[in-house]
């Protein structure tokens, strides 16, 4: 027993010793540009939550883009970190983003259908779809609510700025975050390989959209201005969003069948199916060109080179 509490006592301080050593070090201009990024996006995740009464829907979407910062900084670093440290960041930051989905959902449908052209034929089952959108997006921000959620999903935020700095190494190099964008680049070609091949399979397509999305929030976040991958970030971006746009009309089809299945009386059957296949075409021939653009932007010769 005695052996086992000398050994322990020593490891503690050999453990204290090593941690001072650390924060003696000096940190390198790499590691202060991304821990800084990284504690930005999680602050203003956590403003915007703070604003959410007065702005549900703006405040929402900035919420959610900050911990999508957060989580494109963290996926850049990730070869660099302790897995059971990357692992412990990760789970936090997609938890609350799966947390705020079906609100961010309930708020972005309605504006998807309006902006979408009336088909012939379709105009009684647009209407009562739109109907039945604007009562969830209403059910949605019952005074407080949505003020509960984000402030338990900020407080879960909220300690992860200071854990990130711990994990990651003060000697950061240009060269590793290099090695951890191309690695989040290689990801979005298979990803964007695979969705190609099938178009219409949307968990596919989403995951590449994902993929894309956070190459894309790395490179704005963490290069240099005026460089070439600064310069990638953007059309990344747009791509990501017009993609976006065909899941939305995917899910506006499966809102429509399952309204019309749970109840009839507000949207008949043939109607909803007539719906549906409308909001499919319009984004099953526009998502199948968007990801051959994709897979052209993301091609291997052109992240060969340095980024």
């Amino acid at each position: 027993m005695h052996r086992s509490t000398s050994t322990s006592s020593f490891a503690s301080e050999e453990s204290a010793v090593a941690w001072a050593d650390r924060s003696e070090r000096p940190t390198s201009p790499t590691y202060r540009r991304t821990t800084r990024c990284f504690r930005q996006a999680l602050v203003a995740s956590v403003e915007a939550a703070l604003r959410v009464e007065r702005e549900p829907q703006g405040a929402l979407h900035d919420f959610r883009r900050g911990v999508r910062d957060a989580r494109a900084v963290l996926a850049a670093c990730k070869s660099l970190l302790p897995t059971e440290g990357f692992l412990e960041l990760q789970a936090t930051l997609r938890a609350v983003t799966r947390a705020t989905g079906a609100m961010r959902d309930r708020d972005a449908l309605p504006e998807v259908l309006a902006s979408l052209p009336t088909a012939i034929g379709a105009t009684e089952a647009r209407a009562a779809l739109e109907s039945r959108l604007l009562v969830d997006r209403f059910a949605s921000r019952q005074p407080r609510q949505r003020a509960r959620r984000l402030a338990v999903a900020a407080a879960k935020v909220t300690p992860l700025a200071d854990r990130f700095d711990e994990l990651l190494p003060r000697d950061f190099t240009p060269v590793q975050l290099r090695a951890g964008w191309q690695r989040l680049a290689k990801r979005a070609r298979k990803a964007a390989k695979a969705a190609a091949r099938a178009p219409d399979a949307v968990p596919t397509v989403h995951t590449a959209r994902k993929r894309l999305r956070q190459l894309g929030a790395a490179l704005r976040l963490l290069a240099k201005r005026d460089t070439r991958a600064a310069r990638r970030a953007p059309r990344l971006a747009r791509l990501a969003a017009k993609l976006g746009e065909t899941l939305d009309c995917a899910r506006l089809a499966e809102v429509a069948q399952r309204t019309a299945l749970h109840d009839p009386t507000v949207m008949a059957d043939g109607a909803a199916v007539e719906l549906a296949a409308t909001l499919e075409r319009r984004s099953g021939a526009r998502r199948a060109k968007l990801l051959q653009a994709t897979r052209h932007m993301l091609a291997r010769r052109r992240w060969k080179s340095r980024a």
